[in-house]
């Protein structure tokens, strides 16, 4: 797992927990191991995820007021997600309307790859040596 990954989780985990308290959270974790889905398992399908949590909520009720439907309560946990992962990683959101949560990963996670390589001397003086070496085999 990288660290886009567990900063993923992290933030999932505490947005969840904020919004649906410990014990609701705890019990939709094991709701999911029992499908053979792990938490680790988001990065790589937050889609099953969020529609997991949209049936749990429809089914069990919703914690929040009545005005909200599940679905609206997941797309609203969907996009704060996003925003504070965004808001972590140094990035401006500023999405209007709905969003689709695994492109934004997706979207999100390519970001953070290209800072990643803009910010890593190391990487582009390895770049460099790279070159020159070929330079000088030639």
């Amino acid at each position: 797992m990288d660290e886009f990954e567990e900063m993923l989780l992290k933030v999932i985990d505490g947005t969840l927990r904020y919004s649906l308290g410990d014990r609701t959270v705890e019990v939709f974790y094991k709701y999911l191991r029992g499908k053979g889905f792990l938490f680790s398992d988001i990065p790589r399908n937050p889609d099953f995820f969020f529609n997991e949590l949209r049936k749990v909520l429809e089914s069990e009720g919703n914690r929040f007021s009545g005005s909200v439907s599940a679905l609206g309560t997941v797309s609203i946990l969907e996009r704060t997600i996003i925003e504070i992962l965004c808001r972590k990683l140094g990035f401006k959101f500023e999405e209007k309307g709905p969003i689709i949560f695994s492109e934004w990963v997706k979207k999100v996670r390519e970001a953070h790859a290209l800072n990643l390589t803009r910010m890593n001397p190391e990487k582009k003086e390895v770049t460099h040596i790279e070159e020159e070496s070929k330079h000088l085999g030639s």
